[in-house]
């Protein structure tokens, strides 16, 4: 049987609310829930998009844990509860930075967990890690980005949404334009200097073969700081960007390196554009 800290004190504040700050609370669906921390952070409302981790255990059995998947924390948008069970009323009772565990009785749920049986208690514990704010996430990127340019010594030029490019090589030949297909090589670091993929790297992609990459510019097919960059360069060009984590994978992340709210940076060669096909001619006009 798997317990965690958060929950035994949880538990422990339940049986002895008398003796706490507050004792249990309910939803207005009725979910009683406990807040074993209260956080110092701004008050939750509708529309807010927080940072979580959450366990959940069936009695006293850990099922899931979210910190295996999402170290940083795991985004939720607070939304209008759809039922009486919905935990997004308990959310909107909550601050940035509280603890909650909520109670759930099996014999309430639509469907019994596997495993449960009648009279079983399911219990959910959120930590609220933070609340998301873009203005603070641009500015905290922007900090750190001004911080790597300077201590990696790069001369960059600001795109037009927000992407830092450094060309070591400037191309002669012609410059991508929305629906051109290029072709690129790159090599895809955080700021740490770790690297989490590369198409010229071996090492990186082991028995896959090693090719360009190709994709059309503008048309969604890569992360926007892709697609905003690449138009910025000409065929021969070499280049370290570096792209703040909104124009990158955001709140989500992507797989075991790229976390929530990483800044990337990509050493890219541009190889090869294709122009877009033409668009096809305008039928003629019926003759009167």
């Amino acid at each position: 049987m798997k317990t965690n800290n958060l929950l035994l004190v949880a538990l422990g504040g339940l049986a002895l609310a008398s003796c706490g700050k507050s004792g249990p609370r309910k939803t207005p669906g009725g979910i009683e829930f406990i807040v074993p921390k209260e956080g110092k952070g701004e008050k939750l409302k509708e529309g807010d998009t927080i940072l979580v981790h959450f366990s959940s255990y069936l009695n006293d059995s850990s099922l899931m844990s979210s910190r295996e998947q999402a170290p940083s924390g795991m985004p939720l948008v607070l939304q209008k509860s759809m039922n009486k069970y919905d935990l997004m009323d308990g959310f909107a009772m909550l601050t940035e930075g509280d603890s909650a565990v909520f109670l759930l009785p099996v014999d309430s749920m639509p469907q019994m967990p596997p495993m449960a049986k009648k009279g079983d208690v399911m219990k959910v514990a959120f930590v609220v890690e933070s609340k998301y704010s873009s203005a603070k996430q641009n500015e905290k990127d922007e900090k750190e980005i001004a911080e790597y340019i300077k201590k990696n010594n790069l001369n960059t030029r600001k795109s037009p949404k927000g992407v830092y490019i450094a060309e070591t090589v400037v191309g002669t030949g012609a410059q991508a334009k929305a629906g051109d297909e290029v072709s690129v090589n790159y090599t895809g670091k955080l700021l740490d200097g770790t690297k989490f993929d590369s198409n010229t790297d071996s090492t990186l992609r082991p028995g896959m073969p090693l090719e360009p990459l190709k994709f059309n510019v503008g048309e969604g097919r890569v992360i926007p700081g892709w697609d905003d960059a690449l138009a910025q360069l000409k065929v021969g060009s070499k280049a370290t960007i570096v792209i703040p984590s909104s124009l990158a994978y955001g709140l989500n992340g992507s797989g075991p390196f790229i976390k929530p709210n990483s800044i990337l940076v990509f050493d890219v060669e541009l190889l090869e554009v294709k122009p877009a096909p033409a668009a096809p001619a305008a039928p003629p006009a019926p003759a009167n």
